[in-house]
């Protein structure tokens, strides 16, 4: 499953949550693109999201990733006090690092840059966490921890889940369920004041094989909880359509 939503500072960084997935890298000399388009609700704030992605494994054990997403959103008519001029533009970019260290262990560095949208984050954010993932036959279980930090690490999210594929003969159906546990500390008041926030993201999807190098991803995410977010907009709900083309 490539993921979508995010953690506190990448609000809409689609195609991960950390890495590109949270299977082994491919094999060396692999190179794959993606396309994507996600159509968010966020009351009230709803409108489209397009993402382009790419990774490459120079080496059996590293694989570089990035992804650039583009929000194009919209208010509702009773919220005036959103400048829509600033709804349209990119969102948090994604650079990302994955070491494979075992058959099953990885570990990924993922970068986030400042964007202009109105609901990315303006500051540079890094993602850091190991992944697991079991392969059997007809079923991939996979687990990760990871933990972002931001505001020259004034912020501190902590992000785990698990994720079950099971395979068919030319699709796979998949789910998600990812839990966030962030501190804010508000470092522009004179006193310290630190408030805690919870998320929860859940996915279900499917992906079919088209080719043998196309791959169509369609999924819905629904996420909850009070994780860092503008005061004034609901947790998004979002429906996504993903292209994916393999050049091995």
């Amino acid at each position: 499953m490539i993921k979508k939503l995010i953690i506190g500072f990448a609000l809409l960084a689609t195609l991960s949550h950390a890495s590109w997935d949270n299977l082994p890298i491919q094999k060396e000399g692999s190179i794959q693109i993606a396309g994507q388009i996600s159509y968010m609700t966020m009351d009230p704030v709803s409108g489209p999201m397009l993402a382009a992605g790419a990774r490459f494994s120079p080496l059996s054990w590293l694989e570089l990733s990035a992804i650039v997403p583009f929000g194009i959103f919209s208010t509702d008519s009773t919220h005036k006090e959103i400048d829509e001029s600033n709804l349209f533009g990119i969102m948090n970019s994604q650079f990302g690092l994955k070491f494979q260290l075992s058959t099953g262990f990885s570990l990924y560095v993922d970068g986030y840059l400042p964007g202009t949208n109105y609901l990315k984050q303006g500051n540079f954010a890094v993602d850091l966490g190991m992944q697991h993932s079991n392969i059997f036959t007809s079923v991939i279980w996979s687990k990760y921890i990871g933990i972002m930090l931001g505001d020259e690490w004034i912020n501190e999210y902590l992000h785990f889940g698990t994720e079950i594929d099971i395979l068919f003969k030319s699709f796979t159906i998949y789910t998600a369920l990812e839990i966030i546990k962030g501190k804010e500390a508000l470092y522009n008041s004179s006193t310290e004041v630190t408030s805690t926030n919870f998320g929860v993201i859940f996915d279900i999807g499917a992906k079919i094989e088209l080719s043998d190098n196309v791959t169509l991803d369609a999924s819905i995410e629904i996420t909850g909880g009070n994780r860092h977010k503008p005061k004034e907009i609901d947790e998004p709900t979002a429906f996504s359509i993903s292209l994916f083309y393999n050049f091995d």
